[in-house]
């Protein structure tokens, strides 16, 4: 079993993630209203987004006696929310195994060192294995659904994390608030950064399952994946 996937983003009509050209005051409540009322077990970034949440003391990982196992962690925790980041290299430390009110499950390559390891452990931050040295993202959600129980997990972003769930199909439902500005900037990231040129991958199909009006001249569109079958025009 796996958890329901809903891809949550804010962006521009020409499909670029917010930069500091946009000049919107309060860019944060137009992207957290939204997915406040997306009901999900737990959230889940990668790494570039979750280094705003982590912590900014410049780590020194001790060393260890001996190699610790490449083996899920599942720290005991009091909450049932959860924060996860793809963090397959792991560059992400710790203050405290929490992001405001959710706890924090590391996804990892078994390319960390027992150094890395060991630093999460003495966090009491819950990590999990996705791969030897690249992530199978069919796998972490598995993990997720299984040792977590998380049955609805909402994907805040970047571009790259967003991609990767959308080329391996793993995404169900997609929410957008669609902000009313053209970015313009060529090479900006976008909200979906998949691959480079055309390959064998075919674009995703969506069917709309709702839109809503949002702050004045905002559009909150939330789609379903069309999935097993071809797009109907």
């Amino acid at each position: 079993m796996t958890p329901y996937v809903i891809c949550h983003m804010l962006g521009s009509v020409d499909g670029r993630i917010k930069q500091n050209i946009w000049g919107l005051k309060d860019h944060h409540k137009y992207f957290e209203e939204p997915a406040s009322k997306i009901k999900a077990d737990a959230w889940l970034v990668g790494r570039t987004t979750m280094q705003e949440f982590s912590s900014k003391k410049n780590y020194k990982t001790e060393a260890v006696r001996a190699n610790i196992p490449k083996e899920d962690f599942v720290a005991e925790q009091p909450v049932k929310k959860y924060a996860v980041v793809i963090d397959p290299s792991g560059k992400c430390y710790w203050d405290t195994n929490m992001v405001s009110t959710e706890h924090v499950i590391e996804v990892l390559s078994e390319k960390v060192s027992s150094r890395y390891l060991h630093h999460l452990r003495s966090k009491n931050v819950s990590y999990i294995f996705g791969g030897k040295d690249e992530l199978n993202l069919d796998l972490v959600l598995r993990k997720l659904y299984k040792l977590f129980n998380i049955k609805t997990v909402r994907i805040d972003g970047g571009g790259h994390v967003n991609g990767s769930f959308l080329k391996a199909g793993l995404i169900d439902e997609f929410s957008l608030v669609l902000a009313p500005l053209a970015d313009g900037t060529i090479g900006a990231p976008t909200v979906f950064e998949a691959e480079e040129g055309y390959g064998r991958r075919k674009a995703t199909h969506f069917t709309l399952k709702s839109v809503k009006r949002i702050y004045n001249d905002y559009l909150w569109l939330r789609y379903l994946v069309v999935k097993n079958k071809k797009a109907q025009r």
